[in-house]
């Protein structure tokens, strides 16, 4: 799924909205009416739309907006759930729709075209008409018709506030766009890192810092950039927004009964998305002929990414697996590429025309000027799985309906990207892991480039392997499960670049403390904000500068962190002093060995944590001697005028349209504390040079579900169900949110009826 579409740090939405704004005179969009919608105004707006719902079809609605579609036939039902889908978040898919195509530029202006560029040669509709060509007819006849009720809806609707911003004129779908959503969703999160990379492969440390990556396993961006510098390199700019297209992170758990308090299995699962507006999920209720099911869809692929149904609870993450690589063509084979010309529409200038070249490995992508100009005489390919036939759509609908966790293991054997840890608890006790994904079967990786000659890359994708290939678990004697974006097996090949351990770390111990877990203990674990790795490295720093102190007031800095014991509560003084002092530690460490250039690489986790104090024992002792009290006095001062983590660290749901000056408060929730880091079990990530004050990513949505009772599913968004921009509906789970309370989804008739008394279609 997406990762992000509009974190403030993100430049593509930056750059747009920098346009924007220098237009918003001149187009007068001042004068644009910006609507105020109630949960009743939106009912009544749906009711009033003409859908021919059969007999027997109609959707229920909580006080959320939440859906909950009823059918007599899988046809009408998937009728019904696209028609509201289109109603709920049209806006936010015909958006999705032109980023997917490259089309941007349609919208934000000649700013783009280098974009759009890139993501026309990486072309993620490529394999969509195989696809869709082999499909089985019962997952083709489910997709035609939600692509039927996307249509009925979206021929009557008016035009939203953001799509008349953005010049947006909707446009009817087909179902090779929802085979295109699904692909960009499944991009792959290596990209950032690849991408960033190519601007350094060619410098004399380059070798240093990918095997220092390849170390540390962090799966973040190593370009090299000016912290003083407020403007990002292009290739900073295509790596973060090639990181807005992919799934950072998550994390699932499943617990067996026997570490339960009723004797049934228990699971939780949140995502760890972009924090922005509208939530990249849709709370959806499902009760057709096959599907009886709860759970989160992404907007336009119709199925349930995790969720539940009588019989099995299921989620995941993203496995950090590699599903590309990047190729240096010879210059034989780039003589002999398939070569297409294409026009790129845009907005207030002329079209401009593009060269995609096609490779036996990829597209030819320093056929990117952006690209091109940073990579010498080399020219690269990018080979992806992504371009593989591989049938999503009818794998989670085959785990929609499964009445086990084997049924679940075996339907996820046709998943391709993106790559994912697929866990699944069944009502009968069991509880399993499988790695859901089709991936090139590589030996292993090389040592001191990542990208591979044509040889190699020839070899590495000339078999394919899958789930069915990788190791599974069912029942493990720990009893239970959690993943974490963590390295899930040994399997060689598999990927390089996995999360650390600390949430892991951090579960396991919160598991060990208790015999049996109540739903309620589990939900602590989800919320927990505390990572074993900060109160361990809080330690080491402590110990390394109490030596070079000066006065009474660092000592106490320092002692404070040494006794803190790393949670990163709203309320924590210590771990604000503990940030500021790494931030400041790190770009000191970045004039002493790097002549002032901060690889991001040392802004990362998973650097800190096993890097850090390892170069800072580098350090001469009269480097040590000016630097230490420095950096010390400067996170005193900057933890003096903040006092505590939540005044500084906060989350803010912007939409796309939210950084337009004046107009963007418009678009944006009110920023409120935010508890948690970067790795702790409540994922609330910053960035710790370019300015933490406001969340980038994190977890984004939340489930729990208790198979000791049907009814017992909750779910909430950090935002609100509905996308459409005026909407109460689009924030109104924020408070859930803050409180930590979620939305019961229940799968018994009569409490459906109860909690979702809003009735539309059907003999009302």
């Amino acid at each position: 799924m997406l990762k992000s579409l509009g974190p403030s740090q993100n430049p593509l939405l930056r750059k747009l909205a920098r346009g924007l704004a220098r237009l918003s005179n001149a187009m007068g969009w001042l004068s644009v009416r910006y609507p105020t919608y109630t949960l009743e105004d939106r009912l009544q707006q749906f009711k009033a739309l003409n859908l021919p719902f059969a007999e027997g079809t109609f959707i229920r609605f909580n006080e959320f907006f939440v859906p909950y579609v009823f059918s007599k036939s899988d046809r009408d039902g998937a009728f019904a759930l696209g028609a509201i889908t289109e109603f709920q978040r049209g806006p936010q898919l015909q958006f999705l729709k032109r980023l997917a195509q490259g089309r941007l530029s349609e919208m934000g202006g000649r700013g783009f075209v280098d974009m759009d560029h890139l993501i026309r040669l990486l072309d993620f509709g490529r394999a969509a008409p195989e696809i869709w060509a082999n499909m089985p007819q019962t997952s083709r006849a489910w997709v035609e018709a939600f692509v039927a009720g996307l249509n009925c809806v979206l021929a009557q609707r008016k035009r939203g506030v953001d799509e008349k911003f953005l010049g947006i004129q909707p446009e009817p779908y087909t179902p090779l766009d929802i085979l295109l959503f699904g692909r960009l969703a499944g991009a792959d999160v290596n990209w950032p890192i690849y991408f960033s990379l190519i601007e350094h492969r060619l410098s004399g440390d380059f070798i240093e810092w990918w095997n220092r990556l390849r170390r540390v396993g962090a799966g973040v961006s190593t370009s090299f950039d000016n912290p003083n510098s407020s403007k990002p390199s292009t290739a900073q700019q295509i790596g973060e927004f090639l990181n807005s297209l992919s799934r950072s992170g998550s994390n699932s758990i499943v617990v067996h009964g026997t570490r339960t308090q009723s004797g049934k299995p228990l699971m939780v699962n949140d995502p760890h998305l972009g924090q922005h507006l509208p939530n990249v999920w849709m709370m959806v209720g499902l009760c057709t002929p096959t599907y009886q099911c709860v759970g989160l869809m992404f907007p336009g692929v119709p199925i349930l990414g995790l969720g539940r149904n009588p019989s099995l609870a299921w989620g995941g993450t993203n496995l950090r697996a590699a599903s590309s690589d990047l190729v240096r063509l010879d210059d034989s084979t780039l003589h002999n590429t398939a070569e297409q010309v294409v026009k790129i529409r845009v907005r207030f200038s002329w079209s401009r025309t593009r060269k995609l070249r096609f490779s036996p490995h990829g597209p030819v992508l320093t056929d990117c000027a952006a690209l091109g100009r940073l990579c010498g005489k080399d020219n690269l390919a990018l080979r992806w799985a992504g371009h593989w036939p591989t049938d999503e759509i009818t794998s989670f609908l085959l785990g929609m309906q499964a009445q086990n966790v084997e049924q679940l293991q075996r339907a996820m054997h046709g998943v391709g990207v993106t790559p994912l840890n697929v866990l699944g608890a069944d009502s009968a006790g069991n509880i399993g892991h499988v790695l859901a994904a089709t991936l090139p079967k590589r030996p292993g990786f090389p040592e001191n480039d990542w990208v591979l000659p044509e040889a190699q890359a020839s070899e590495h994708w000339s078999v394919q392997v899958c789930a069915r290939d990788f190791p599974s678990v069912i029942n493990p004697a720990a009893g239970f499960i959690v993943s974490a974006n963590n390295r899930p097996s040994e399997v060689s090949g598999l990927g390089f670049l996995f999360n650390g351990d600390d949430r892991v770390i951090r579960a396991r111990a919160l598991f060990n403390s208790q015999k049996r877990l109540s739903p309620q203990g589990l939900l602590a674990l989800q919320l927990d904000v505390t990572s074993p790795l900060a109160d361990q490295l809080s330690s080491q720093l402590a110990e390394f500068c109490r030596p070079h102190l000066c006065n009474s007031e660092q000592h106490v800095l320092c002692n404070s962190i040494d006794l803190w014991s790393g949670a990163y509560t709203a309320d924590s003084f210590a771990a604000l002093q503990f940030e500021f002092l790494l931030a400041a530690l790190i770009k000191k460490l970045s004039v002493l060995r790097h002549e002032g250039r901060m690889p991001s690489l040392m802004d990362q986790w998973s650097y800190l944590t096993s890097c850090l104090m390892e170069d800072l024992e580098c350090l001469t002792d009269s480097q040590r001697q000016k630097i230490v009290p420095m950096c010390v006095d400067e996170a005193n001062r900057r933890a003096q005028h903040w006092q505590l983590w939540g005044n500084l660290h906060k989350i803010r749901l912007r939409h796309v349209l939210g950084h337009v000056p004046v107009l963007g408060k418009l678009f944006s929730s009110k920023s409120f504390p935010a508890a948690g880091s970067r790795e702790t079990l409540m994922k609330n990530a910053h960035n710790l040079i370019r300015g933490f004050d406001e969340t980038s990513y994190g977890s984004q949505s939340r489930h729990l579900s208790d198979l000791a009772d049907l009814d017992q599913n909750y779910f909430v968004l950090l935002g609100g169900q509905d996308g459409w921009v005026g909407s109460q509906l689009l924030t109104d789970q924020i408070p859930l949110w803050q409180t930590r309370q979620s939305i019961q989804m229940p799968l018994r008739p009569s409490r459906i009826e109860q909690l979702f008394p809003h009735r539309i279609g059907g003999l009302e």
